[in-house]
């Protein structure tokens, strides 16, 4: 009997995860666990699952049965606690003869989710024993024993740091994919979209979900007298699921926001769907109204896997004659944004306007420290010219 992870779409385009077994009806707690977990996004519940029957798959193989266990109150031996530990480090494409293992973050999402799915059931059982309140105590010591030992077992990798482009990147990664360069390497009828593409990540600072989930009617006009903004990009939570053909649909983390944005740059939007996108004929018009489209001959809208395969072809081109490139991904273009923020802000980042403006601009709660990670480098930049200075001074 093994475990796996299976989507159901729903009428109106919700996708829903659920665990099924080869060799019976599915089981009933991971998929109660399931449907309390509705106010997350499609990935994240996808990421839990299939972290959920990587634990019922490895446990079932050492001949546990993990819902006996839990609701004996028994919990796992130490033995079988390092076996755990060892074996979420292996990666799927692992054989017994070649042994292939997960990154860091990997590792730890799989400990992160395998132990709230055990606190879960440890709940669910726990409210049908007389004992309640020993039964509680007794797995919680053997799920805080279960942690540690998982937490001992994680790499000492040293962790990279959220590094942006370079200068020299950013002018190469435009000059590329500027639709008139004779070096840019996409056919004609792709190319004003994925300029634009880079324009919003490198400009905005949006999420590539949000990018992906943006509507032919994203960019707004609206004259703000007090502030002088007049054109808005529109980032939307994707609300029309039931039109959105693809298998993973893109999902933002945050609520509606309006985005400043230059003329320049609605512009470059405005004339994308007024030419770029119909540029594909008739079929543009049969496909859903999101605003970036594939290369297909019936265009559908724009997938996750084909804007990563757009990044790989500019990295490989860039890197052909000499290394230019680092890796290229989404969401290293939003690190540039928001180093190119910090820069200009020329604040600390430990104040309180720094704070605000970058919890607004990258779409974080009013408490979250998330800005902290993209700070880095400006930190290191800020202690360069310090040097310089105190240098100098010794010089002259």
């Amino acid at each position: 009997m093994t475990y796996f992870r299976k989507t159901l779409v729903l009428p109106h385009g919700e996708r829903q995860v659920f665990i099924c077994h080869t060799d019976d009806l599915p089981p009933v707690y991971p998929n109660l666990y399931f449907a309390g977990v509705f106010n997350q996004a499609f990935q994240t519940r996808r990421r839990r699952a299939d972290s959920i029957v990587n634990l019922l798959n490895l446990t079932q193989k050492s001949g546990i049965d993990l819902f006996e266990r839990i609701k004996s109150g028994e919990g796992l031996l130490y033995s079988e606690m390092e076996s755990l530990g060892y074996h979420l480090h292996l990666s799927k494409k692992s054989s017994p003869e070649i042994l292939k293992y997960v990154g860091q973050k990997t590792y730890e999402e799989r400990c992160r989710d395998s132990l709230k799915f055990l606190k879960y059931l440890m709940r669910k059982f726990g409210d049908t024993r007389r004992d309640k309140k020993s039964y509680v105590d007794r797995v919680t010591s053997n799920l805080n024993d279960l942690s540690e030992v998982l937490s001992s077992n994680r790499s000492r990798d040293v962790k990279s740091l959220r590094e942006g482009l370079s200068h020299t990147e950013r002018k190469l990664i435009l000059s590329l994919t500027n639709p008139s360069s004779p070096t840019n390497p996409f056919q004609l009828r792709v190319r004003e979209r994925n300029s634009l593409i880079i324009q919003l990540l490198l400009q905005t600072g949006i999420r590539i979900g949000e990018l992906l989930a943006l509507r032919c009617d994203c960019c707004v006009s609206e004259l703000d007298i007090e502030y002088g903004m007049q054109y808005f990009l529109r980032v939307d939570e994707n609300l029309f699921l039931d039109e959105d053909p693809r298998s993973i649909p893109p999902e933002a983390k945050t609520q509606t926001r309006m985005i400043p944005i230059s003329e320049g740059l609605a512009t470059l939007v405005d004339h994308y769907i007024k030419n770029g996108r119909l540029y594909r004929g008739r079929e543009s018009k049969k496909a859903p109204a999101f605003l970036f489209l594939n290369s297909n001959k019936k265009p559908q809208p724009l997938s996750y896997s084909s804007v990563i395969s757009m990044l790989d072809r500019l990295e490989s081109l860039g890197n052909g004659k000499r290394k230019v490139f680092d890796s290229i991904f989404p969401h290293r273009l939003r690190y540039t944004f928001f180093e190119d923020i910090t820069r200009v802000l020329n604040r600390h980042p430990d104040s309180e306007d720094y704070k605000k403006i970058m919890r607004y601009v990258g779409g974080w709660s009013s408490i979250s420290e998330q800005h902290r990670l993209y700070a880095m480098k400006q930190i290191r930049f800020s202690a360069h010219l310090s040097l310089q200075k105190l240098h100098e001074e010794y010089i002259n």
